[in-house]
């Protein structure tokens, strides 16, 4: 007989039913019966679909599916017979998520248009390697022990032990043969619920479902542990069903049901809400968020002032950057949505007379801005490029103390997420540019503003517009993002501004230590996550040699003539003078503790390793048996070569862990080292141009007695397309930073100098002046 996997209580016609179609997955060795609680508190227009699998429930006879792919087939065939014409959101629990989004995926790639995916205690698929292993009862019989799926009295009888046991035994196998990095990423709105006492599933671990939607995802607590769907069902409904487009609203709100929206924790890369609850002092989310008063919207969405219209004054660089930080332009990795804020930046160069572009990319609402002012005079030179990119890496992870993007001033700082990097220098050029444009001044040279939609990550930056695009932007220069003002010891005098001429370039480097999976029960020496933390704390304390290059030795040989601490530049001219390869590093270590800003200058000086990653685990009672890190060195142009120091590092680690170059798809190890090598080898910009000596003037007048010099910057711009073609490009953040601002960059409470942005921005518009013809 073919008994159905799903089943709608009460429902005898489903091809007429409308409203919505809540499909809900069970968790582990549990079936749709644990969700019979909710009927009775759904809106009136949503029905509850429940999933009966085999070897669970009422069909606990039958032969268990322990495949994924069988499973999710299996449901989805179902959900299309089903459905009707009604709108379908998928609710997964614990082991449930990951049945619902593989069934989600399918369903999206058959053509079956998905309202929401919701995942309440879960882990995301990222965290599932399919390399679990058989499960044994004794794996079973803890996990139902441990995650209080039964009471463990119950458990010492074999007779119900008999019939409890074989539906955890088959979960637990499904999602040990799972590999979820083999999973497509869907464009759905996701909704990521944790339960505040759950033990299990902790915050951190279900934030990491925003990695796996390409829309809009919301992450939601409520009271109640591992099982809150049956703790608290109300405020689980909820946060799973509220707000769905063209529903009716639930009987309680999300806030009124117990569950609270987390603050500055979604990404959308579709239409953003306009509004989203705060969180309730009354209901305070297991992390300790901030008040209510505090707090900011779920969304971290673009407030009524964040919209695409600009009501300020366009000349004033602080508005200008509040402005874009409260538009949340998040980049999640494969390109940013900066459609609302092209639009908003149309509209106030358009008020002010001067034309505009937007160009889309293959990505919806993802577009480059362009505006330009116009040159005068029979010999103009080509154009100058004022380049900064409108996405920012997300607000996630690490709390932050303020709504990142709210553009919040206190004591004088602006906080928000981009107010450094770049949108602060962003609003600089725009300000300055316009200012010169009310003015009615003329340029020897075309001014072109454009904000790049991919910087920090995503496929469709500047180099793809100059590839697809070819001669639409003609630079005869560009300046970006990169040098820094510093400042003297005592916090408060400019000491150095620098225009860098070159990036660092980076190669992403993946560890892997194995040992062999077993239970809980039986740890053992050599466990791969102990040996991934012993080879990480190895690498951590390696340092490479310091090699400064042209650019870095010019940088600090005036900022050995700046400082005012003469152990600073005692330390700086030993380094500089040195001639053997142990005075140089005994030298360098001391410039870099020595000064107030030590990473940058770290970097500026040799080869470094930042790690992102690590990664192991994906069952609570399973040891894994591998355990990953991914790092990036960074490279200096013209010093290390990054095949001797992938050499250098894996004689270091030896045999306790394997060490790969991670390259483009389809590319050796080989051949990214070569791509790697070539970008090292793209000349420095020359410092003997017209604009390069406008900056140089520039600060002579906004900060007297400044030395400006040229410089390396310490990390990656999107300069490089421009230099390949022998464009010179510059880079600079024009206004003073100090040691707490640079750590903030793509950090928590990342914040800029509300009156640095104003003098960086006066710096900016004395540049622009040298470039005016005569009037």
């Amino acid at each position: 007989m073919n008994v159905p996997w799903l089943s709608v209580p009460g429902e005898t016609r489903p091809e007429s039913a409308a409203g919505t179609l809540a499909v809900c997955f069970a968790p582990t060795g549990a079936h749709g019966s644990t969700f019979a609680n909710w009927r009775g508190r759904l809106p009136e227009d949503t029905a509850l679909a429940l999933i009966t699998p085999p070897g669970r429930g009422t069909r606990v006879d039958e032969e268990p599916v322990t495949d994924m792919t069988a499973y999710a087939d299996a449901v989805a065939a179902e959900i299309r017979a089903l459905r009707g014409g009604r709108r379908l959101v998928l609710i997964g629990v614990s082991l449930g998520a990951l049945l619902a989004y593989e069934t989600c995926c399918r369903l999206l790639d058959s053509g079956v248009p998905v309202a929401r995916l919701c995942a309440v205690a879960g882990q995301c698929p990222g965290d599932f390697h399919g390399d679990g292993g058989d499960v044994t009862v004794e794996d079973a019989r803890a996990f139902a022990a441990g995650t209080g799926l039964t009471d463990p009295e119950l458990l010492a009888d074999p007779e119900f032990e008999e019939v409890l046991l074989p539906p955890v035994i088959a979960d637990l196998q499904l999602a040990a043969g799972y590999d979820g990095s083999r999973s497509p990423v869907p464009h759905v709105e996701l909704r990521a619920v944790w339960a505040t006492q759950d033990p299990h599933v902790p915050e951190v671990t279900v934030r990491r479902w925003i990695d796996w939607t390409r829309g809009e995802c919301t992450l939601l607590s409520v009271e109640g542990g591992h099982y809150a769907h049956q703790e608290n069902p109300a405020a689980v409904i909820s946060a799973c069903l509220d707000g769905l487009p063209g529903a009716r609203p639930s009987r309680r709100s999300v806030l009124g049901a117990g569950a609270t929206a987390v603050a500055g924790a979604v990404l959308g890369l579709g239409a953003m809400p306009a509004t989203a609850p705060r969180a309730s002092a009354a209901a305070p989310t297991a992390a300790a968020a901030p008040t209510a008063a505090a707090a900011p919207t779920a969304a971290a969405a673009p407030t009524a002032a964040g919209g695409t219209s600009f009501e300020g004054d366009p000349t004033d660089p602080v508005g200008l950057a509040v402005a874009m930080i409260r538009q949340n332009t998040s980049n999640p990795g494969d390109g940013a949505h900066t459609q609302p804020f092209a639009q908003m930046l149309q509209g106030i160069f358009r008020a002010a007379g001067v034309g505009t572009e937007i160009v889309p990319t293959p990505k919806e609402g993802n577009v480059h801005f362009f505006a330009r002012v116009p040159g005068s005079g029979a010999a103009r030179k080509n154009p100058l490029v004022l380049l900064g990119h409108s996405d920012v890496v997300p607000a996630i992870g690490d709390k932050w103390t303020t709504d990142p993007f709210a553009g919040d001033i206190k004591d004088g700082k602006l906080y928000g997420r981009g107010s450094l990097d770049m949108k602060g220098v962003n609003a600089a050029f725009v300000a300055a540019l316009l200012r010169h444009v009310r003015e009615g001044a003329t340029f020897d040279r075309d001014i072109v503003f454009w904000s790049d939609c991919d910087e920090e990550q995503g496929p469709y930056g500047v180099r793809w517009f100059l590839t697809e695009h070819p001669g639409r932007v003609e630079a005869g220069a560009v300046i970006t993002e990169g040098g820094w003002v510093l400042n003297q010891r005592d916090g408060r005098t400019p000491m150095i501004a620098a225009l860098t001429c070159n990036d660092k370039r980076s190669l992403l480097l993946r560890l892997e230590t194995s040992s062999y999976a077993t239970h809980t029960s039986k740890p053992f020496t050599g466990q791969a996550v102990i040996r991934l933390g012993e080879v990480l704390d190895q690498l951590g304390q390696w340092r490479a040699h310091i090699r400064p290059n042209a650019l870095s030795r010019q940088y600090f040989a005036e900022l050995a003539e700046a400082t005012t601490d003469p152990s600073l530049a005692e330390a700086l001219r030993e380094m500089l003078d040195a001639r053997t390869e142990q005075q140089r590093d005994r030298a360098g270590e001391a410039v870099v503790r020595l000064s107030e800003t030590p990473e940058l200058h770290n970097a500026m000086l040799r080869t470094t390793l930042a790690f992102t990653s690590a990664q192991s685990g994906y069952y609570p009672s399973i040891v894994p048996g591998t355990a990953t890190a991914e790092f990036r060195a960074a490279f200096l142009p013209g010093a290390d070569d990054p095949g001797r120091i992938v050499a250098e590092l894996r004689s270091l680690i030896g045999n306790r862990a394997a060490l790969t170059v991670v390259g483009n798809p389809g590319e050796s190890e080989q051949q990214a080292l070569d791509r790697l090598r070539g970008y090292l080898a793209v000349p420095d910009s020359g410092y003997d141009t017209d604009v390069f000596r406008a900056w140089q003037t520039a600060v002579r007048r906004t900060h007297p007695g400044v030395r400006a010099t040229a410089c390396q910057f310490e990390a990656v711009t999107s300069a490089v397309p421009f230099r390949e073609q022998n464009v010179p490009v510059y880079g600079m953040y024009p206004f003073t930073v100090n040691r707490d601002m640079l750590k903030r960059m793509h950090g928590t409470d990342e914040h800029i100098g509300v009156e640095a942005l104003r003098q960086g921005t006066e710096t900016v518009y004395q540049l622009l002046a040298g470039l005016r013809t005569e009037s």
